[in-house]
Order: structure tokens, then sequence, then C-alpha cells
């Protein structure tokens, strides 16, 4: 299915400019394991790269969508921070082999089909160093939008919705059991299950993992 990004020009809710309350912490814990190399996968407009980089770590972010990464170069511009920022596919990630600490992956990496999701684990798995770590959400099979028979149900567990700022974006939804599947060459640290209710309603899985020796 081909990748498909948000169009950051026009969406100006102020949560896409706050960092997640898990980054924090991800921010202590790798810096305290010296894990400074850090790639924003899906950054957005740069929310999360912004915070890390103003943490001294060096920062590499990428995403589909042209304009966001414009908002984040000017971001970044205007705050003195040195970020590579870059537009590209989660799919084929333009990085060699193990050269990242760490990744993040907030609220992106299940904007595509079953087949996507397997290929954009496989591309973390790849630019990771060994036993470097992967912080991810991926959204429920519990989720109100799975179930919403509005939107466009494809039969491997995709939906595509059809209104709103996400309309004609594919989203990928899972079980508890089908993330062991799909982690299966990482070592899962850490997954909590989270319902939220404000600003949205959304459940989901977030993940912390590490990179484990077997090879894709």
């Amino acid at each position: 299915m081909e990748s498909k990004g948000w169009k950051w020009e026009e969406i100006n809710e102020e949560r896409w400019d706050i960092p997640a309350e898990e980054v924090y912490y991800l921010s202590y814990r790798w810096k305290d394991q010296g894990r400074l190399r850090v790639l924003d996968l899906g950054c957005g407009k740069g929310r999360h790269s912004i915070f890390f980089a103003k943490q001294g770590f060096e920062v590499y972010a990428i995403d589909i969508s042209e304009s966001g990464i414009e908002i984040l170069r000017e971001k970044a511009g205007k705050e003195g921070l040195n970020i590579n920022a870059i537009s590209g596919d989660m799919l084929s990630l333009p990085y060699e082999d193990e050269t990242f600490d760490s990744v993040l992956s907030y609220h992106t990496i299940y904007h595509t089909d079953k087949r996507g999701l397997e290929k954009a684990i496989s591309e973390v798995w790849r630019v990771l160093k060994r036993e470097g770590e992967f912080f991810v959400t991926l959204n429920s099979k519990f989720s109100k939008s799975f179930n919403n028979p509005n939107n466009i149900h494809l039969n491997d567990g995709t939906v595509i919705k059809k209104e709103g700022i996400e309309a004609g974006i594919p989203h990928y939804y899972v079980t508890r059991e089908e993330i062991f599947d799909l982690m299966k060459y990482f070592k899962i640290l850490t997954m909590k299950y989270v319902e939220e209710v404000i600003p949205r309603e959304s459940k989901k899985f977030l993940i912390l993992a590490a990179k484990e020796e077997i090879r894709y």
C-alpha cells in the first residue's frame, strides 16, 4: 500500500506541538544509557525532534510529509537546533545499517497495512545498533475507529478513514497477541495498554523494545 502523509500545513492543533509525556521518560532513560543518536520516525512537525535536540541528543527526523519537514526545519532554525530532518518513506529508510542508538515512532508507524507495518518494523530493526531500543505506539482493535462502520475496512485489519484530517490515510490495528508476532525479532521490555479519553478517544499499545541478534 502506498504511504501517505498528513497535510501538516493545514493542522493547527496545539497538541501536535507539545511532546508526549512518555518522551520525557525516554529522554531520561536514553541519556542515562548513552543512547544519544535518535531517529524520530514519522516526526510530523517535529515536536519530539525539537524536544530531544534541546536535551542534547543527536537527532535525525524523517516524515513522508514534506510540509511537516519544512515546518520542523523552520522551527529548528529559529531555535538554533541542529536536526537532520528529511522527507522519506518509513518502508525504505535512507540510512545505513545500525546507525541509531534508539528509534521513536509515536502515533505513526501504523499508517499502513499489515505488510507495510511488517516492512517498517524490519527497517527499524535494520537501522538500530545492537541492543538499540525502539519505542512505538500501535492501534488497538478495540478502538472506536476500528469498529466504525463508516470507515473502509480491509481484510487484513487495515482501516481507511473517510473523514477528518486523516481521510484517505490507512491505519493498521492489532491485538496484544499480534504484537508479539510483529515484534518477534525484538525483546519487548515493557508493553502498556492505554485508553485515552481527552483530547480524543483512542486505545493504543505503548511498547519499548530492544533489538535482538536474530536477523530478518
